[in-house]
């Protein structure tokens, strides 16, 4: 059996102004269920894979330091074999700026960063804070996994696409894949990562 680890959607801000004007804007509708891909990859994989999922702290108005501190919690129950890290937006943001700090204490097998946000350039209404990359670290993230995977569309309505352009010149050996309509992949499913990911 082999390991996948999923991080669910987060938000973060550097004022408390800018978090209390995010919750007045949001929509909110209990009736509403959204169908994700993160949940059809779970199932797809998991006769193979034991997946979690694990909740971190503060999800909408999160910090770096106490993804760092609860993120490593998950450690001792990580084997030592095949490990997958897929992660979405800004949640991908925390895991490139973790493996660029720091040396991951199993074999990373893949990371898939899914629409990775590099830092506050550009985005509108939407904030990295303390999740930013150091650009001067980011080749540590590929010494960190056997493989990387990154994923854009050019119609993201969150993440600039220029952003892409910087991912590319600073990880020289990962993989790359580009959408023209996935805006900031909602969709309820990802073929083209299930296709990625090895399950043997």
């Amino acid at each position: 059996m082999k390991q996948i680890i999923f991080i669910r959607w987060w938000e973060a801000f550097y004022t408390k102004e800018q978090y209390y004007n995010y919750l007045e804007k949001r929509e909110y509708n209990p009736y509403k269920k959204k169908k994700s891909w993160r949940d059809w990859i779970a199932w797809a994989l998991s006769d193979d894979f034991e997946v979690f999922e694990p909740q971190m702290p503060c999800k909408q108005n999160a910090d770096y330091k106490s993804w760092k501190i609860w993120f490593e919690k998950l450690f001792p129950y990580l084997w030592d074999e095949k490990i997958i890290l897929i992660w979405n937006s800004l949640w991908a943001s925390f895991l490139a700026k973790y493996l660029s700090e720091n040396e991951f204490p199993k074999k990373i097998s893949e990371v898939h960063l899914v629409a990775p946000l590099i830092n506050d350039e550009g985005l509108v209404d939407e904030y990295i804070w303390d999740f930013a990359l150091d650009f001067k670290k980011a080749e540590n993230i590929e010494k960190n996994a056997k493989k990387v995977f990154l994923y854009f569309s050019e119609d993201d309505p969150i993440l600039p696409f220029e952003q892409y352009f910087v991912w590319k010149k600073l990880l020289k050996n990962s993989k790359f894949f580009i959408f023209q309509d996935r805006k900031h992949f909602s969709g309820p499913a990802f073929p083209e990562l299930l296709e990625n990911i090895d399950k043997s």
